[in-house]
Order: C-alpha cells, then structure tokens, then sequence
C-alpha cells in the first residue's frame, strides 16, 4: 500500500508540472526573440564610414554611402579631389544638374568623352526625376569600374557599365576616358 503523503505529494507535482512545462516555454521563447532582435539590429547597424549628411558622396535608401579602398557608392555631388569623387561629379551633373556643360567641366579639355552637347542630348533622353546610384571600383591597370544604376519615375531600373580612366593634375583630378568594359 502507497502511503497517502506520497500520494498526495505525487498528485502536486503532476498538477503543478503544465505550469512549469509552460513557463519553461515562455521563457524560452523569450529567449529566442531577443537573440534575434539583438542579432537584427547589430546587422542592420550602418557599415560605412560615410554617412547621408555627406554631401560629396550623398546617398540614401537603396543607394547607402561607402567608401573603403575597394568600393565607392554613392549619388553625391562628388568633387575633384579623387578618381571616385570626380565619377561621382560627372554622373551628378548627367542626372541631378542635368547639364552637359557641368558633366564635361570635370574632364580633360581633350578627354576621349562626347562633347557637352553630345551628353546634354543623352540627358535630356533620362526622364527628369531619375535617380542614380553610382558603384566605383578601382582595377588593377589605374582605370575604374563603374556601374551605374538609375531608377526611372516609372519605376524602371537600368544599370550601366563603364570603364573610367582619370588623370591628375595641379590640385585637381579629372576624367581623361569614359569607356564600355572590354
């Protein structure tokens, strides 16, 4: 015969065993979340050291600032301090000043690159609103690779390749070719 104590205290332990079952679960799924949010948002922490207020190199949703020695993205102003900075000049003034004149000002006066009136016909075929997103990576020969993407009003994406060659000169840095890849 089972005592009645022990019965007693068996019969406890099996109604008190769903509440720890369950708790158990709770706890453990709590877990779980804050893992994955942890993980999320250290993952979606900014890994560049530019930023959007960068007016050189601009940026912004599907176009995120970088710039390392591999990689320059960006949609900015740009300037004629570097090979990058200089692409990201030119395509500004192709798809935000939409200017050919502006364009060609940050070339060599002989550079193997259309003529201003030449690139004011190409933009005015880019609908106005068109926004680019510019990718720049040097080649081992000087040269860089640059892939261009622009999101039409329409929604329409396009996404160009060129080969850019740049040459220094006394305080400035211009653009000498613009090339298809070969």
């Amino acid at each position: 015969m089972i005592p009645v104590a022990r019965t007693q205290r068996w019969a406890a332990q099996r109604r008190n065993r769903p509440w720890l079952v369950g708790s158990a679960a709770v706890v453990g799924s709590m877990a779980a979340v804050a893992v994955v949010m942890v993980y999320t948002a250290s993952a979606s922490e900014p890994r560049q050291s530019a930023s959007y207020a960068d007016p050189v190199l601009g940026g912004g949703p599907g176009c995120e600032p970088t710039r390392n020695d591999q990689l320059v993205r960006g949609n900015g102003t740009g300037s004629t301090t570097s090979g990058p900075d200089v692409i990201l000049a030119f395509q500004y003034a192709y798809y935000v000043a939409r200017s050919g004149s502006d364009a060609r000002a940050v070339t060599t006066t002989d550079a193997s690159v259309p003529s201003a009136e030449v690139i004011g016909a190409g933009i005015k075929s880019v609908p106005a609103g068109t926004q680019h997103c510019v990718m720049i990576t040097p080649m081992a020969d000087g040269r860089f690779d640059v892939v261009i993407t622009e999101i039409r009003p329409d929604a329409a994406v396009r996404t160009y390749r060129q080969f850019v060659t740049v040459t220094t000169g006394p305080g400035v840095v211009s653009i000498a070719k613009i090339a298809p890849p070969t």
